[in-house]
């Protein structure tokens, strides 16, 4: 129990960290966001793997589940990073979507299966040692596989929806703003 407690807060403290990073690096929080919404998707194929091959969790399940979040995270940089350069370059937002999923849907792909089938001997056991990092590899194969279909699907149209309300929320503000502006006294009126 203390094992599992203590690796459920380092899974915890790597997501943290990686949203930190993601948020450097894109000096806003809409894409992080989009970005992180990638790693429940994992969890959920992850959660699902343990449960039809009835692999308990065990420390290498938050192992797997970190190396797993790694990858899913990378899947879905590499989709935002090529929407946000087509927008940059004057492309709609819906046409700079779709590209991307065109474009990245192949590298995602080889990322994905060639984890998968390298993480398979593991998966199902064969080899000596293979009864120790077994769970490992079931929660790799079945977040990766849940999570590339998810991923593909899922985080463009989250990319949509929290650009369109980051663009709604900066209009609010900035109507708010303005407002106020125009009831501050000015040294006219004074």
């Amino acid at each position: 129990r203390e094992t599992n407690r203590e690796m459920a807060i380092v899974i915890a403290l790597a997501v943290f960290l990686v949203f930190v990073v993601l948020a450097v690096q894109y000096e806003k929080l809409s894409n992080p966001i989009v970005i992180m919404t990638a790693a429940p998707l994992a969890a959920t194929g992850s959660a699902v793997a343990l449960y039809l091959t009835g692999t308990p969790i065990s420390a290498p399940v938050f192992l797997g589940t970190v190396l797993l979040i790694g990858i899913v995270v990378n899947n879905a940089i590499l989709l935002v990073e090529y929407i946000e350069r087509r927008r940059s370059a004057g492309w709609e937002m819906t046409d700079a979507v779709v590209e991307a999923g065109g474009i990245r849907l192949r590298p995602i792909l080889m990322t994905t299966l060639t984890t998968v089938v390298g993480m398979m001997p593991l998966a199902v056991g064969m080899g000596s040692g293979s009864m120790l990092m077994q769970p490992l590899a079931v929660a790799v194969v079945g977040g990766l596989l849940s999570a590339m279909l998810l991923t593909l699907f899922l985080v463009p149209c989250l990319y949509v929806i929290v650009q369109n309300a980051s663009i709604a929320l900066r209009r609010l503000l900035l109507k708010r703003s303005d407002t106020e502006q125009d009831r501050l006294p000015t040294a006219e009126t004074t």
